[in-house]
């Protein structure tokens, strides 16, 4: 505690006084009495010579509340001297390293107050929001700033003075008006002449200043004035304080003494330095008057809530002190439509409406404090924690981050205008969310009644049984039947919250969480793990489960916690998507899962694994070196077993290997094996949810399902729905219901903010079943080497470019004749046939012509192919060359194989599995071959060929995720160089047009990717041919 205290006081008579008070006695002394160090050290430097020879007369109170006057020592400070005070102690207004903590409490709140004030009106000066007056000091006339009169600048002064400590207005009543004139000249003043605008005597200056302004800037007095210019000059003040003349309406506190509690609103108005004050029209002037009226008139139309005659003062309310002749009285129903709408309306309108901060609209959120019901009886809901799982529930509202008890909770869900008395306060609550907890009660309510119901008339039918048959056990059934049929009652009438399942309390959490418009979603508070599968919280980490000596690899650490999930998430029975990055081992890590299953003695059947073609082989190769000892069926080719065959070789295995199109053409004979997994390898090869594929795997029986892909978002969000809803139907909604609520928010980006908060909800929702690693982070594996990705832009021949200009000119010639789906398809086959001429005339062409002309190069792209394979021979490196035209690449192999005297492999869709297998592993062999050709589409996913370092893509897909997986068939765990990605465009075309937009894509690919070159049938002529056309370049 301090033990002096330095006052400040502006009087009427001497302006700015300083004094000091000694804490002890509550004496008041001089500055030679105070410790050196009490206040901070400007204020020693500034006053410690400053003799207190000035005597003014305050008025004090006492410790007791004794009110007294008493001459005091003080320092007098002319207004110049105040300002230049105030300027160098404005910096104690907040902590400072100029000043401890007890210095600064030796500054008393009067003070502060003044200090807060002179950095207030600096700040008006400085905008330049002054006005003038012209005042009468000693028989003479100064021109003189004073604060402007505008509505913003008087309203601060008011709310100041308002917060004034009780010493500077009991000292000095005039204080508001003292500030806005007399302290407000000295700021300005000297403002003015630290900028060097003093100088109006300057000898340079070819005229004299003016009277007035030299009044103004110097301070001297006014040659020719008088009463009848300061009267001019106070008119013209006027004026602009008629201009801002402000209606204000105030919803002041309730009358409850009443048979209802009414609600009185204040009119009043403000005006220059005055606080608002009631209307009472004999105050006024016949003109003022007049104006009050039509403001009325004005507001009453903008909200018949404000019209006195309508809604006048009962009869049994009394009259109050501050009441005006046009106050309202409104019930609770029109307080609320006041406060909710019509305030801001009259706002819009230009009027002031001032609400107690405790009736602004308190936002109600709703959380959900959930916990499993184990019940004994039961052991599923003992070992397993899947969405049919009974939770017991109990619902917490809060209002403005207040908790209800369950009798206030009660009083605001029967609240129909959501204007309660909570804890001795009027709270309005949002309606909104309000009608949005009372609708998630009911919804869990029937849910919860529905299983009481079924749970009491199991344990009577139970306990009938039992008696018919004369169990020993009758009795206690039957008690137990009559307790569930209480327990049920009491449901019923709501004295008891009762249980639902998991997946219930799931789809409330994805209802809430699409209400994005309406506020938070439902909070849901218990176990950490029963919250993140319900709401989507923080997803915890599961336990270490330890490897058996079958599984043959050292997996990374990284890959362990995948095998922890994926068991936590078996054993849970809930529905797991592993979207490592593609080359991060899924694979192993299933296998992994399969054999501590295995180890554990809890897997209750095979395992189903369905995977493109062109990686069956693979997986079995894969099973057969990590987990030797585990039991293989491959299910594929024409050779594979028939019906009962092979159902009773499938119930001997562990895992059983099979393709999508055997899927769906032996759908029957694989639904009648019961499997204990079914896992989906590339599994977005379901991301349309409609295909026949689709639907065929999502009706094979299993107990668990697991996705695995390197890319659960290529296109669109669907996609990740479609692998959502396979492992855990029904989790995400109806398609319908997401596309509505989720896709077209996030997809469209009209709504930045919007879109960004429904991400996060998605992202919240989902994260439980969603395990992804990415190879670019270091943290998941360090020992990666480095990808290199460039983008290549190679000339065109002169043929090609003669071709292409003839096709785009022929087309544009063509397009205006066309509409529709006809334009559309027009459209896109110009984009196939300009990426033919591209890659090669004889493509386009299609007369199997020669790669080359008497040894030059038809194709920019495949001259610059050429470079590259011939560097990559002589430095030892292997080349994946992908296309997605089997006819360029039918091209390419001959002339590629004669002229790097290998073999070249080309692998594409109609090459059968045997043959496919095979070619991968020569190539993997050390002695392979230099490169090989791969479709797009074929070659890329699921193969290793880590032999390569170098991928050339010669023609683009538009796809940064379809890309990235062809590319990630050499970057991927088992390489051991770096790997250059080269992504050939040609030059001038619309090839490097699109680029710009690939870019784009690139940084949407976490989220949304746009799909394929659908959005170039939709471009305008003009933005098409931009885009189309051959664009020369000078050499």
């Amino acid at each position: 505690m301090p033990t002096h205290l330095l006052h400040g006081l502006w009087l009427p008579e001497s302006g700015f006084n300083l004094w000091v008070e000694q804490v002890d006695g509550h004496r008041i002394v001089t500055m030679d009495r105070v410790p050196d160090g009490t206040f901070p050290q400007v204020v020693h430097s500034l006053i410690g010579g400053v003799g207190f020879r000035h005597r003014a007369k305050i008025r004090l109170q006492t410790p007791r509340g004794k009110a007294v006057s008493l001459v005091a020592p003080t320092a007098a400070l002319a207004p110049a001297q105040a300002v230049a005070f105030l300027a160098s102690v404005e910096h104690l207004g907040s902590p400072t390293p100029a000043a401890s903590e007890d210095q600064r409490a030796a500054i008393a709140p009067d003070m502060y107050w003044l200090i807060r004030m002179y950095s207030g009106l600096m700040q008006f000066v400085r905008a330049g929001r002054v006005s003038i007056h012209v005042a009468l000091k000693d028989s003479d006339w100064y021109a003189q700033w004073q604060l402007g009169t505008g509505v913003e600048e008087r309203t601060w002064l008011a709310e100041m003075t308002a917060a004034a400590p009780g010493v500077l207005i009991a000292n000095n009543p005039a204080l508001a008006e003292d500030m806005a004139r007399t302290l407000l000249h000295a700021v300005a003043s000297a403002r003015l002449h630290a900028r060097g605008a003093g100088g109006v005597h300057d000898t340079a200056r070819p005229y004299a200043p003016h009277d007035f302004i030299n009044s103004l800037v110097n301070g001297l007095p006014l040659r020719r004035g008088g009463a009848a210019l300061a009267r001019q000059v106070g008119d013209w003040n006027g004026s602009i304080a008629a201009v801002n003349l402000q209606m204000v309406f105030i919803a002041a506190e309730p009358y409850e003494e009443a048979d209802a509690a009414v609600w009185p609103v204040r009119l009043q108005v403000r005006s220059g330095t005055d606080a608002p004050r009631p209307v009472r029209q004999h105050d006024y002037d016949s003109q003022t008057s007049q104006r009050l009226r039509s403001e009325l008139t004005r507001a009453s139309n903008v909200s018949a809530l404000i019209d006195p005659v309508r809604y006048p003062r009962p009869a049994n309310v009394e009259r109050s002190m501050d009441e005006g002749d046009w106050d309202v009285y409104l019930g609770p129903d029109e307080i609320v439509r006041f406060i909710q709408t019509e305030a801001g309306k009259l706002r819009a309108a230009g009027f002031a409406v001032m609400l107690p901060r405790a009736w602004t609209t308190a936002e109600t959120t709703a959380r959900l404090q959930v916990g499993r019901e184990d019940d004994p009886y039961d052991s599923s809901t003992v070992t397993h924690l899947g969405f049919d799982t009974l939770m017991q529930y109990n619902w917490r509202v809060s209002v403005g981050g207040v908790e209800l008890t369950d009798e206030e909770m009660e009083e605001l869900v029967a609240s129909k205008s959501g204007l309660v008395k909570l804890r001795d306060e009027w709270v309005l609550a949002d309606t909104a969310g309000l009608a949005r907890t009372q609708r998630y009660m009911e919804q869990l309510h029937q849910h919860s009644v529905k299983h009481a119901k079924h749970a009491a008339e199991a344990a009577e039918r139970m306990a009938a049984l039992a008696a018919s048959a004369g169990s020993d056990d009758a009795d206690v059934l039957a008690e137990a039947a009559a307790a569930a049929r209480e327990a049920y009652e009491r449901v019923v009438v709501g004295e008891e919250s009762g249980a639902v399942t998991a997946g219930e309390l799931r789809q409330l959490a994805v209802e809430s969480s699409v209400e994005a418009g309406a506020g938070e979603p439902v909070e849901f508070t218990g176990s950490s793990w029963i919250t993140s599968l319900i709401g989507g919280d923080v997803q915890p980490a599961p336990e270490r489960v330890e490897l058996p000596s079958t599984v043959q690899a050292e997996l990374r650490d990284y890959q362990r916690r995948g095998v922890d999930w994926l068991f936590f998430m078996s054993r849970s029975n809930l529905g797991a998507v592993l979207a490592d990055d593609m080359g991060l081992g899924k694979t192993l890590q299933l296998l992994a899962l399969l054999a501590v299953e295995a180890e554990a003695g809890v897997r209750t059947g095979p395992t189903l694994v369905i995977a493109p073609t062109s990686v069956v082989g693979n997986w079995a190769r894969e099973a057969t070196r990590f987990v030797p000892g585990m039991r293989v069926v491959v299910h594929h080719g024409p050779r594979r077993l028939s019906e009962e065959a092979f159902i009773e070789a499938a119930q001997q295995a562990d895992l059983v290997i099979t393709s999508y199109g055997v899927v769906n053409r032996d759908l029957h004979t694989l639904a009648q094996v019961k499997w204990d997994h079914v896992v989906l390898d590339e599994a977005q090869a379901i991301k349309n949810a409609g295909t026949r594929a689709s639907k065929s795997v999502r009706a094979l029986p299993a107990r668990h399902r697991i996705a695995l892909t390197g890319t659960p978002i290529e296109n669109k969000l669907s996609e990740l729905r479609s692998l959502l809803d396979f492992v855990n139907p029904g989790m995400l909604g109806s398609q319908a219901f997401f596309r509505n609520h989720f896709a077209k928010v996030i997809e469209s980006g009209r709504d930045d903010p919007l879109a960004e908060e429904m991400g996060e909800r998605l992202q919240r929702l989902t994260a439980p079943f969603i395990l992804r690693r990415l190879k670019t982070d270091p943290s998941i594996i360090s020992d990666l080497p480095n990808k290199a990705e460039h983008v290549l832009s190679v000339d065109m021949t002169p043929e090609q470019a003669a071709l292409y200009t003839a096709l785009v000119n022929e087309m544009q010639a063509e397009l205006k004749q066309r509409r529709g789906i006809a334009r559309k398809g027009l459209v896109l086959a110009t984009i196939t046939r300009i990426k033919q001429i591209c890659n090669h005339p004889a493509q386009f062409l299609g007369d199997g012509s020669a790669v080359t002309v008497r040894g030059k190069h038809r194709s920019g792209k495949v001259e610059k192919l050429i470079e590259i394979l011939d560097q990559a021979v002589n430095t030892n490196q292997r080349v994946l060359i992908f296309t997605q035209y089997k006819a360029f690449g039918d091209i390419l192999q001959p002339y590629l194989s004669t002229r790097l005297g290998h073999p070249i492999p080309f692998l594409h869709g109609g090459v059968g599995k045997t043959a496919r297998d095979t070619m991968v592993q020569r190539f993997q062999e050390p002695d392979g071959a230099p490169a090989m050709l791969l479709s797009l589409k074929a070659g890329g996913t699921g193969l290793n060929l880590t032999a390569a370092s170098i991928v050339v893509h010669m023609d683009r897909w538009w796809n940064p995720a379809v890309e990235n997986q062809a590319t990630d068939r050499a970057f991927r765990i088992g390489q051991e160089h770096d790997v250059t990605v080269y992504k050939m465009i040609t030059r001038g075309t619309m090839e490097e047009s699109i680029q710009d937009v690939l870019d784009g894509k690139m940084q949407l690919a976490g989220t949304v990717v746009g799909e394929g070159e659908g959005w170039i049938t939709e471009l305008n002529a003009e933005d098409l041919a931009r885009l189309m056309s051959f664009k020369e370049r000078d050499e």
